[in-house]
This record gives C-alpha cells, sequence and structure tokens, in this order.
C-alpha cells in the first residue's frame, strides 16, 4: 500500500506519489487466476497554498469565533481494474478534539461529498477495526485522521471498479490565532490510504 493525498497550507507544497498499489490476496471465486487488485488513487491537486493573508481577509465562520482562508474542493478518484470493496484511511496530526490539526491551534474540516461507485451515488460511513460499519451511512461525512471509511450503500458495504467523490476542505483558526504581529505559517500534511 502506498499513500496518497494531499497538504493543505498557508504556505506549504509537498510531493504525491502517482499511484497506490495493493497485494493481491484472494481468488475470484468464478475464476482460476488471481485477482489483479492494482489500484490507482488520484486527487486534482497535491497542494492547496492560501498564499499570504491578514486577519481581515480571512472569512469569520457562522456560530463561533473563529475565522477561515475559505473553503476548496478537491475530486479523489480510485480506479481498480476489478470489483472490490473502497476502504480508505485518513492520516494526519490529530488535534484534542481528533480533527486534524492545523498550525499550533487550528483545525481543518474536511468533508467527503457526493461519492458514485461505478457512476452510482453511494454514501460513507466509518469501518470499525475488524472491518464492521461502524456509524450510519451518510451522503456528507465529516472525516477525521486515523478513521477508516468505505463506500456503502443501504447500509452495507458495496463493490466497485471506480470511485470517485468530492472532498472539501476548510481550515479554521481561533480568531485569537488570527491575530498576530508577526509573519505565521499554519499548515497540515495529510495522506490517504487505500486498504485492502
Amino acid at each position: 500500500m502506498r499513500k496518497i493525498f494531499a497538504a493543505l497550507a498557508m504556505g506549504l507544497a509537498i510531493s504525491q506519489p502517482a499511484a497506490s498499489a495493493i497485494e493481491a490476496s484472494s481468488i475470484e471465486a468464478q475464476s482460476f487466476l488471481p485477482v489483479d487488485t492494482r489500484c490507482s488513487l488520484s486527487t486534482g491537486t497535491p497542494v492547496i497554498d492560501y498564499g499570504i493573508q491578514s486577519r481581515w481577509q480571512l472569512q469569520d465562520v457562522a456560530g463561533g469565533d473563529e475565522v477561515t482562508p475559505g473553503k476548496r474542493t478537491l475530486m479523489l478518484s480510485v480506479v481498480c481494474p476489478y470489483s472490490q470493496t473502497i476502504r480508505l484511511e485518513m492520516r494526519g496530526d490529530r488535534d484534542a478534539n481528533g480533527d486534524l490539526r492545523y498550525g499550533e491551534r487550528g483545525r481543518i474540516n474536511i468533508r467527503l461529498q457526493d461519492c458514485q461507485l461505478d457512476g452510482q451515488s453511494v454514501q460513507a460511513a466509518f469501518m470499525t477495526p475488524a472491518g464492521a460499519i461502524d456509524s450510519t451511512s451518510e451522503s456528507s461525512l465529516l472525516l477525521q485522521p486515523g478513521k477508516v471509511f468505505a463506500a456503502v450503500l443501504n447500509g452495507q458495504l458495496v463493490k466497485g471498479k471506480n470511485f470517485n467523490a468530492r472532498v472539501e476542505i476548510e481550515p479554521v483558526l481561533p480568531e485569537s490565532a488570527a491575530r498576530v504581529a508577526s509573519r505565521q505559517i499554519s499548515e497540515s500534511h495529510l495522506s490517504l490510504e487505500l486498504l485492502e
């Protein structure tokens, strides 16, 4: 397995592998040949750079004392040669609430939306370490580091070759953390790992 996805930052750059591969571990019941489970995993861009912004260029977050440089959207795509369950795990530094850390005091809201498997609308749900569905399936799932999620339909895991989803990313800082006397860099790194 190889990790892949994107980084988020106000001034950050990282590289991204071109594909993800998983070991062949099963044999198709109706075939005598091992299943080729190599899959490619890609996003629209490996880096989101918000540039240099002052406190007054940031947007207020409704219902709180927080600010954001805005929302950005990436397209996530997983393409496999044969139908299989699409399970992914997000990795990154967690804050005290379990969210992806952004700088010293912020967090990033990462929401998976508009999931499709082989052209059919599906939902996403979190999985237990044992591989059971751990939450209700939702059309919009707020991701957290260390949690595995999968494509589901009617509360059941589904198999497919092509998984596509829109990933909405919104860094959020406490308003007090945006009032600084000198230049400050807030950044975050994350990866998505395709699981067997």
